[in-house]
């Protein structure tokens, strides 16, 4: 009686044993699970501009003009160089929007962002825009733009401050390339602040 009772808790941890050597071992001869699938952002960019009219005389807009930008990249420009550069340019959206009453606008079109020296870049785009200004001179909200729909193009100079921030100068220019009379451009310069996903 002795003996049996002796015999089955060491019968029962001899079958332990085996099936958990033969559990390891299985795991170990199994293929590793699919590795997680890091999802890229739809967003390359986001970048916030504070800029001021550089209109004259009668050009000229009162007020400051706050400037949110989305950059997207879905031709994957980043680390291109030259001609392939330029057909794979990201897309902006942007809004530049009046706080005195002067002309606002909806911006979009192609961009493209060239590394110059170190961490410093210039960012160029062209596209339309959508304003509500004034179509003539004497309308009180902004110049006379001649027509609602314009073309829109601008260029900034920025540094990168890491991976992740940087910041930007920026001159943007919209008008109706004389398509419309009268044709007073919307001229604007501003500081921004950038961050890159």
């Amino acid at each position: 009686m002795t003996s049996v009772s002796f015999l089955r808790p060491s019968a029962l941890m001899a079958c332990l044993a085996l099936g958990a050597g033969s559990a390891f071992a299985a795991d170990a001869g199994s293929p590793a699970g699919p590795s997680p699938v890091v999802e890229e952002s739809i967003f390359d960019e986001a970048r916030f501009e504070v800029a001021a009219s550089l209109g004259s005389n009668s050009d000229f807009e009162k007020g400051v003009f706050l400037i949110p930008s989305l950059f997207f990249d879905p031709l994957h420009s980043e680390g291109r160089e030259g001609f392939d550069k330029f057909l794979h340019p990201r897309f902006f959206l942007s809004a530049s929007i009046s706080t005195a009453d002067e002309s606002s606008q909806i911006m979009a079109g192609a961009s493209w962002k060239f590394p110059v020296a170190g961490p410093t870049f210039i960012d160029i785009g062209f596209g339309g825009a959508l304003s509500n200004g004034s179509l003539d001179e004497y309308g009180g909200r902004g110049p006379g733009i001649g027509s609602h729909l314009l073309f829109h193009e601008y260029i900034a100079f920025g540094v990168d401050l890491d991976d992740s921030w940087s910041i930007t100068a920026t001159v943007r220019h919209s008008s109706n390339a004389e398509l419309a009379s009268p044709n007073s451009g919307l001229t604007y310069g501003g500081l921004g602040i950038a961050k890159n996903f």
